[in-house]
């Protein structure tokens, strides 16, 4: 062989086995043209027995993280009559509707074109099975996304995997595979499949409107255990409050040089609007709504274990109830809603370990001992960046915070109060019609207020919140940051000009003075 047929072999061999290392690499990005789209479906529905969205009970997404290489599951279902997320103690989700848009969307799905039927191209597509224990593959596990009806059967299974690289014509496509299949599909999928806890809870934890807010009540009295017993800490207390949501905030025992802060009052109320849920716990047996002890000296069924549940987050229980390590909030509405908040410990977990937890959690004690452990605590939170704290909420009912019409306030006598000024009969009745009206408008008021509170006393019963410290910290207004020095004005009276006219006018208009005292 001369060395020109040696060459021309070499380059050979070397083409196929660039060849090959192409092939064996590359992801496919067209249809395969050969394969028998009859048998394997093109252009039906996935899933054809699958018809109405409302039929889907469950709602199941496995991801896999290739860091600990473990599986993460996250499930909505109805249960008991109401929509749960088993992995977070089966909390209320607010789910009903965004998972009907995800079983429409599944419903519609249609096996638009054949991308591949080897397994070897499944990593490579990213629609290897999370659940697959066989597989010996870290990468290239896809999303497994499974609907169940009541009876737990399969409506839809459908692996997701990578997005197509984006054309004119296949915009927005992914790879597609149903479980123990080997054919991988390309079609559109547009399906939000969320497995974030928030999108599928109200994060809204009051439901407060701040424009409705009358009251707000401060009790800086703190808890903490020394040694084997629990103390109570006095503090400070003071309250902001306003007639109603045109009038200013007021702060009793104001200096005549002080005013209250707005800037401050206004970041409060709009922290309370806007108070969110990073993640819950649920709360030891024994505690009642108003978080008393149902068994005066100890919480029942496991008294110990409940008991440390409460002080590790911060709470203290005692004979008047349960007593924070950051003080609490009172929040009095104009609908007679009045919610207690009572923060604890600070915690700085993330992902899964900040929404849920875990079964064993022991959260790690934060109380600040002095000020250079609260500047510690600070430090710590603004470092990690997702400090967030746990928060305990009752609600109540306070109809004297319903605003009473004078038709209700005073005591009626026979139909109406005698006129004075002889009205026809047709303005008795119309004045009686404004009473009546008026006083069904209250009582209505009263009943709604009794339902609000009573939904929410029964929806915060049994959790402890984690809400961001950001939160708290707008929540927790100390009165010295409530209270600021009157900003400088314009000065009136001696010295300074009238609108009217010279000082001796006393402020009335030009030509016109006050007699002289005699």
């Amino acid at each position: 062989m001369n060395e020109f047929t040696k060459t021309m072999a070499f380059a050979g061999v070397g083409a196929v086995l660039f060849v090959a290392a192409y092939a064996a690499t590359r992801v496919p990005d067209r249809a395969v043209p050969d394969l028998a789209s009859k048998e394997l479906g093109q252009g039906e529905p996935f899933f054809p027995d699958f018809k109405d969205p409302n039929a889907a009970t469950s709602l199941e997404v496995v991801e896999y993280d290739e860091a600990t290489a473990s599986q993460r599951p996250f499930k909505v279902e109805f249960k008991e009559g109401k929509w749960t997320i088993p992995s977070h103690y089966d909390y209320p989700a607010d789910g009903k509707d965004r998972l009907v848009k995800t079983a429409t969307g599944v419903i519609d799905l249609k096996k638009d074109t054949v991308r591949s039927i080897s397994i070897e191209d499944q990593e490579k597509l990213g629609v290897i099975d999370p659940l697959d224990s066989k597989s010996t593959s870290l990468k290239g596990r896809g999303k497994r996304v499974t609907l169940r009806d009541k009876s737990e059967k399969v409506l839809a299974d459908l692996i997701v995997g990578k997005t197509i690289k984006a054309d004119e014509k296949r915009s927005g496509q992914r790879y597609v595979r149903v479980p123990e299949q080997k054919a991988t599909y390309g079609i559109k999928f547009d399906v939000d499949l969320s497995t974030k806890f928030a999108d599928w809870i109200e994060t809204n934890l009051l439901k407060l409107d701040s424009a409705k807010v009358r009251r707000i009540t401060f009790n800086s009295e703190k808890a903490d255990i020394r040694g084997n017993q629990i103390v109570v800490q006095p503090g400070e207390s003071y309250t902001i409050s306003r007639k109603d949501g045109a009038s200013p905030w007021t702060i009793e025992g104001l200096e005549p040089d002080q005013e209250v802060a707005t800037d401050k009052v206004s970041d409060l109320t709009f922290g309370l609007s806007d108070l969110k849920i990073n993640g819950v716990r649920p709360k030891p047996a024994g505690l009642t709504k108003d978080l008393k002890v149902s068994d005066p000296g100890k919480i029942e069924p496991t008294s110990r274990e409940g008991m440390m549940s409460l002080v590790n987050r911060g709470f203290y229980p005692t004979q008047r109830g349960v007593i924070s390590n950051q003080g609490e909030v009172e929040v009095a509405t104009e609908d007679g809603v009045v919610y207690t908040l009572r923060f604890g410990e600070a915690t700085f977990a993330t992902g899964e370990a900040l929404t849920a937890g875990s079964e064993d959690e022991v959260p790690k004690t934060e109380t600040p001992k002095g000020k250079d452990d609260e500047e510690k605590t600070e430090k710590k939170a603004e470092s990690s960046g997702v400090g967030s704290r746990y928060l305990m909420v009752t609600a109540r009912f306070d109809d004297a915070l319903i605003v009473k019409p004078e038709s209700v306030v005073q005591p009626e006598e026979g139909d109406l109060p005698k006129d004075v000024f002889e009205r026809s009969d047709d303005e008795q009745k119309t004045a009686q019609a404004k009473i009546d009206r008026e006083k069904a408008e209250y009582e209505k008021k009263v009943e709604d207020g009794k339902k609000k509170a009573e939904e929410l006393s029964d929806r915060f019963a049994a959790w402890y919140y984690l809400t961001p410290d950001s939160n708290f910290k707008k929540i927790a207004l100390e009165r010295s940051s409530a209270v600021r020095k009157k900003s400088d004005k314009p000065a009136t009276g001696d010295g300074a000009p009238s609108p009217f006219g010279s000082p001796a006018g006393r402020g009335l208009p030009p030509g016109i003075a006050l007699p002289d005292n005699p």
